[in-house]
């Protein structure tokens, strides 16, 4: 009986492969015969589409055993039959830590059926509408402070970090987004002086190649070339942090919504295509 067990276990495991080896073939195959025209994706003849969002989640489970599970959810919108994709700005979002969690949410388009039924077709057309809700920051104890001056740019914001401490080992600055709450540090001080930061988010446009079933969040990182992932719309924190000894560290935050904005430039409107499988 034990012999059996180990057969279908390593059965169940080659068949997995067989199926993912599959359909990484066939998103590579839908891949090559797809192509952009004047904003519009051309896709391979009429097909019948589920629009809506795909959403991935990652984590590594069990003490023993450990495995990595990932949650694959599509919601379909509506439906449509083309022969072709708009593309235009949508929300998108996507966190992966250091530790592999990952939570993904992106606008999306599911072959319903033909020889590349099961493909996820995911337009990332960047655009960004930029907010901080209040600047600047300060954070302070017993004369001692840290002050981070912000603005905000087409993409992004700019800031620049003044530190003025003694006993205080000095402060740094970590950006938070409210879901998975990855966190990216962005500058730090040791003891006193001046240090500017720049966060731009992902402005490259992209057409990610997926798979309803096998798609892995965490291959992401090669699309992207990090390994800790925070890009997207949403809301995150900003956070400046005095770092005091032997006591509680001195905060100061401020929310930054990130929203899809109206408008692409012209000279990103090429968007490369990738295969995530």
């Amino acid at each position: 009986m034990f012999l059996l067990f180990v057969a279908v276990i390593a059965g169940t495991i080659l068949l997995g492969i067989e199926r993912e080896k599959s359909a990484r073939e066939r998103c590579r195959r839908f891949a090559a015969a797809i192509t952009v025209e004047d904003r519009v994706l051309k896709l391979p003849g009429e097909t019948k589409l589920g629009r809506g969002r795909f959403v991935l989640r990652g984590e590594w489970r069990g003490t023993r055993k450990r495995h990595y599970a990932i949650e694959r959810t599509f919601t379909a919108t509506d439906e449509i039959i083309s022969d072709g994709i708009e593309l235009a700005p949508e929300r998108f979002s996507v966190e992966v830590k250091e530790n592999d969690d990952a939570l993904v949410e992106l606008p999306a388009y599911l072959i319903e059926d033909g020889k590349f039924r099961g493909t996820v077709v995911v337009p990332i057309i960047p655009s960004y509408s930029v907010e901080v809700e209040r600047g600047p920051l300060e954070a302070s104890r017993d004369m001692e402070f840290a002050h981070l001056r912000l603005d905000t740019l087409e993409n992004g914001f700019y800031g620049k970090l003044y530190v003025n401490v003694n006993r205080c080992r000095g402060a740094r600055v970590e950006l938070e987004k409210s879901g998975l709450r990855t966190k990216e540090k962005l500058a730090e001080l040791k003891g006193s002086g001046e240090a500017e930061l720049r966060r731009e988010f992902w402005i490259e446009p992209i057409i990610l190649i997926m798979d309803r079933k096998y798609s892995d969040p965490r291959k992401l990182r090669d699309v992207f070339g990090r390994r800790l992932i925070l890009e997207g719309h949403g809301d995150y924190v900003l956070r400046l942090i005095l770092d005091v000894p032997f006591s509680k560290d001195v905060h100061d935050a401020a929310m930054v919504t990130v929203r899809p904005g109206e408008d692409v430039p012209k000279e990103r409107e090429e968007p490369e295509v990738r295969v995530v499988v």
